[in-house]
């Protein structure tokens, strides 16, 4: 089982500033509800929504049934949220992406048949001809690793390529 983080600090703008708080909100509940599969496979046992103080999370996380960390930036937040959860193996996702359908047999498979104590590296989906030819290249938008992998690291990418993170087959596409 994993515990789920989702960092809600630099989810997607609106082009139309009136509509970038509700953008926002709702690429968070996008992001939230792409991991209910997950929850119902039996592979993401709970969440905790991270993000910035007076955001308006806290109605989102009290309808999602997760827990909330309010903190001023991704790491001090991320350091917060690490001792709250229920389980060693914890999967860090960017607010705004949600995995791409396949990511539950993938995940399963993974924890199932896979090496359990490597990290693995979920990358956004390729949205320029460069990340299509070399996908490799495309933003680390999640992070499947130990609790105490994490340190006091709250950049995934960095995170990531510290590790030494095997790559997921599956991709997470943006939510808004």
């Amino acid at each position: 089982m994993l515990s789920a983080i989702i960092l809600a600090f630099d989810t997607p703008r609106s082009a139309a500033p009136e509509r970038a708080e509700t953008a926002k909100r709702e690429a968070i509940v996008r992001t939230l509800a792409s991991l209910i599969d997950a929850c119902v496979a039996g592979l993401v046992a709970d969440a905790i929504l991270v993000g910035p103080p007076d955001s308006g999370l806290g109605a989102i996380a009290d309808e999602a049934g997760c827990g909330l960390i309010e903190a001023v930036d991704a790491r001090s937040g991320l350091a917060r949220a690490l001792p709250g959860l229920r389980y060693s193996d914890v999967f860090v996702l960017t607010a705004g992406h949600a995995p791409e359908s396949g990511f539950v047999d993938e995940l399963r498979d993974l924890r199932a048949f896979g090496d359990r104590d490597r990290a693995h590296v979920l990358r956004a989906a390729p949205h320029s001809l460069l990340t299509r030819l070399a996908p490799r290249l495309a933003e680390p938008v999640g992070l499947i690793a130990r609790r105490e992998d994490f340190g006091s690291a709250g950049n995934v990418a960095a995170l990531a390529r510290r590790l030494r993170a095997g790559e997921l087959a599956t991709r997470a596409r943006r939510t808004i």
